[in-house]
């Protein structure tokens, strides 16, 4: 297992080069405890463009030969959906801390045996769960804690575009962890079940292919007294908002809401006499990245093994409604 070095930097190798690399390298160099000097792809030429294009100190043509390097301390996986549970597992059994992108795995199974592993092996593993760490979503915690909208007892959200259908097209193939729910409806029932718990009752609508890649969703959730309606989709286009009511009040938060820089409070609603809405606005690092890749590389340097904001538990308990979701819309069929 990689040790805790001295200083206030973690060593970070990236895994992959594509879409997901390319947009979170600038905030991860904007964040201060971060060193990335590795990169793999699945070839060498590819890997030595990215290195030379990023300023990354070394390239590997081969996932498992930059595992081996023993001057590296985390593993950043950000390939395609479907590869996060094999090369967790080998980063894992390599001794390296993991940072994999959401969803860490295409179902709750996975995501357990993961964390099974890590706790095995004493490193630190956390799904990129980077909503979660936006400043934002900290302070609209706080808010709704201090009781300003009364009793949460409602929670509306959608996120969705249209994706042209290719079944070579990560999003509709299945052996990549294609379709709506894993790729983006992640984020509207992480943030309503980061509010309700665990759901009591799950139940959902909507169109799967018979390969299991789900299309278009409308789920309803119902826990603590909260229900949540949430919608997703890669067939078309869905309002990226989400509002948050009480029994007092409601919260509207900016779009779009994973990487909102603020939202508007109305502490009694719309009601003729009542209090002004006002605005609560926060900061957004980067492309809203930092704040997660700070904590994730502070935790390993403080040697733990799970981050507090996001820790496995909540990762599992959101896979688990993916995966009830998907049963009912199998089942529909």
């Amino acid at each position: 297992m990689t040790t805790r070095r001295e200083g206030a930097t973690t060593r970070w190798g990236i895994a992959g080069t594509g879409w997901i690399s390319r947009t979170t390298m600038n905030d991860l160099r904007l964040t201060e405890n971060v060193e990335v000097v590795a990169v793999s792809s699945r070839q060498q030429e590819t890997a030595d463009a990215f290195a030379a294009e990023e300023g990354i100190e070394r390239a590997y043509g081969d996932y498992s030969r930059m595992l081996e390097d023993a001057d590296l301390d985390i593993i950043y996986i950000g390939t395609p959906h479907g590869s996060h549970f094999p090369m967790a597992v080998a980063a894992i059994e390599a001794g390296k801390h993991v940072l994999a992108e959401k969803p860490i795995g295409v179902d709750a199974a996975q995501a357990r045996e993961l964390a099974a592993l890590a706790k095995d092996r004493g490193v630190f593993l956390m799904e990129a769960m980077w909503m979660k760490f936006n400043p934002m979503i900290r302070t609209l915690q706080k808010t709704i804690a201090e009781g300003v909208i009364g009793e949460v007892r409602w929670i509306q959200g959608a996120f969705g575009f249209g994706v042209p259908y290719d079944p070579d097209n990560r999003f509709w193939d299945p052996e990549q962890g294609g379709g709506a729910l894993l790729d983006v409806g992640i984020y509207p029932i992480t943030l309503a079940q980061l509010f309700m718990g665990v759901p009591e009752r799950i139940s959902a609508e909507g169109t799967i292919n018979p390969d299991g890649v789900d299309k278009r969703v409308l789920v309803n959730l119902t826990g603590n007294e909260i229900q949540a309606q949430l919608a997703t989709s890669i067939e078309h286009m869905l309002t990226p908002r989400t509002t948050i009511s009480g029994t007092a009040g409601f919260i509207d938060i900016d779009m779009p809401f994973w990487v909102s820089g603020g939202f508007t409070v109305w502490p009694e609603g719309i009601r003729p006499g009542g209090p002004e809405p006002y605005e609560v606005r926060e900061p957004i690092e980067g492309i809203g990245y930092v704040p997660m890749f700070r904590a994730t590389s502070q935790a390993v340097l403080d040697g733990l093994t799970e981050c507090e904001i996001h820790p496995l538990s909540a990762t599992i308990e959101v896979l688990d409604t993916i995966d009830e979701v998907r049963r009912q819309l199998m089942a529909q069929r």
